[in-house]
């Protein structure tokens, strides 16, 4: 399928639940550009923080007085390291989508472009056992202990989303589409999205 849309497509995710396999397959199956990992970069660049340390706390909450010591610095407006990499990637994720249609996995996109009017925001999701049997899968590890990495995950990427405010993480009135990959899988989902944005 080769299909052209206008959209700016977000798509937030639980863990384990496939989102940025299904964002992959949007973007190719639109022709459009996939960003996830890739913002840390840009990121980076913008705000001159070191993009490992971008790594180490992405999408995790933030905690202040953690940062004053392992980054060493404070601006003289006094504000945060926190606001100072966020601002710098809500710069990037606006920048990204003024230049056309997109796929961008989650980094709260679906909040910082909410006010645009061709953006179509995604939750994926699944049960937790679901979710831990991927991860189990995936990294070779046992249920027991797949299931509680999910949770952590689960509760990190809340905790980020939350952080600064706005609507809240993986709450459905927030999403335009929310889809259970148990039920339909990566492909039908990544179908699923492509419809909504080709017939609107």
């Amino acid at each position: 399928m080769d299909a052209k849309t206008s959209k700016i497509i977000s798509i937030g995710r639980s863990f384990g639940a496939g989102g940025k396999t299904i964002g992959k397959m949007v973007s190719e199956m639109l022709s459009i550009p996939y960003y996830d990992s890739e913002i840390l970069s840009e990121t980076a660049k913008n705000c001159a923080l070191d993009e490992k340390y971008l790594a180490s706390v992405d999408e995790k909450e933030i905690n202040d007085a953690i940062l004053y010591m392992s980054v060493g610095f404070m601006t003289p407006e006094y504000t945060s390291i926190r606001q100072i990499a966020a601002n710098a990637q809500r710069e990037v994720i606006e920048k990204i989508a003024s230049e056309g249609p997109c796929v961008i996995v989650g980094r709260r996109a679906n909040e910082i472009l909410k006010d645009k009017k061709n953006l179509v925001s995604v939750f994926v999701t699944a049960s937790l056992d679901y979710r831990a049997g991927r991860i189990a899968e995936r990294e070779g590890i046992d249920l027991k202990a797949a299931k509680k990495r999910v949770q952590k995950a689960d509760k990190e990427r809340a905790a980020y989303y939350n952080q600064f405010g706005g609507s809240a993480w993986g709450y459905a009135s927030t999403y335009d589409l929310c889809i259970n990959t148990e039920t339909f899988g990566d492909d039908k989902a990544a179908e699923m999205i492509v419809r909504l944005v080709t017939n609107n």
